[in-house]
C-alpha cells in the first residue's frame, strides 16, 4: 500500500459508477472508517485493521480530511464557527491561523454573506460548500470526498473543483467519488466501478 500511496500522490484520483456500485464503500475502507473483509489497507506502514479506534481517530484527524455526502455540519454553530472549530480542534491550529484560514475559505466558497447563519438558515448548496471548507481547513495528506457537488450548481461546482485542483498542486492526495462526469474528468486518474460491493 505504501507504493500505492506514492502512486496516488501523482494523481487526483476520481471514481464514478452507478448508485450502490461501491464508490463510497471504497472511500470508507481506504480511510479505515469501514473494516476491509479481505486483504488489508496500510498507511505509512500501519495496517489500519490492526489499529485501535482511538489510534484510527487520531490518524484520521491528523492525516485525512473528509467531505461527506450528508455534510455532518453542527446544527447549533454558525457556518463560520463550524469551519473555525475544525481548524482549532481537528488540526490544532493557533486561533489566529484558524481564523485566517476560515476567512480565506469563506471568501473562496462565496459564503461571506451567510457566515453568521446557522445550518437551518442556509440552503443545501451553502451548507455543502461550508462542509467542503471545513474539510479542507487543515492541509492533511489525503482528502476523501464523497459526492461533494451533489447540492451545487455548475458555478459552485467549478469553485470546489478548482479548490481541489489547487490542493492537489500543493501536494494533497484527492480521492473523490461522484456521479458527475464533468467533475470526474477533472481527475488525473479515473476508476469506473460497476457492480462492486
Amino acid at each position: 500500500m505504501e507504493e500505492a500511496v506514492e502512486l496516488l500522490k501523482q494523481y487526483n484520483f476520481y471514481a464514478m459508477g452507478y448508485s450502490g456500485s461501491g464508490k463510497s464503500t471504497l472511500l470508507y475502507m481506504i480511510s479505515g472508517m469501514d473494516q476491509v473483509t479481505d486483504g488489508e489497507v496500510n498507511y505509512n506502514g500501519k495496517n489500519l485493521s490492526e489499529l485501535s479506534e482511538k489510534k484510527l481517530t487520531t490518524l484520521r484527524g491528523d492525516a485525512f480530511n473528509f467531505v461527506f455526502q450528508n455534510m455532518h455540519l453542527v446544527s447549533n454553530l454558525t457556518l463560520y464557527e463550524d469551519i473555525l472549530m475544525a481548524g482549532l480542534v481537528n488540526h490544532s491550529m493557533s486561533e489566529a491561523k484558524a481564523k485566517e484560514h476560515t476567512d480565506k475559505l469563506l471568501k473562496q466558497m462565496n459564503l461571506i454573506y451567510v457566515k453568521d447563519h446557522l445550518l437551518s438558515e442556509v440552503s443545501g448548496g451553502e451548507a455543502q460548500r461550508a462542509a467542503v471548507a471545513r474539510a479542507v481547513i487543515g492541509n492533511s495528506a489525503m482528502l476523501f470526498s464523497d459526492e461533494p457537488m451533489g447540492a451545487l450548481n455548475r458555478a459552485n461546482t467549478e469553485e470546489v473543483l478548482n479548490l481541489f485542483t489547487n490542493l492537489y498542486k500543493e501536494g494533497q492526495i484527492i480521492l473523490l467519488v461522484s456521479h458527475d462526469k464533468k467533475a470526474v474528468l477533472r481527475g488525473n486518474s479515473i476508476l469506473y466501478i460497476e457492480d462492486w460491493c
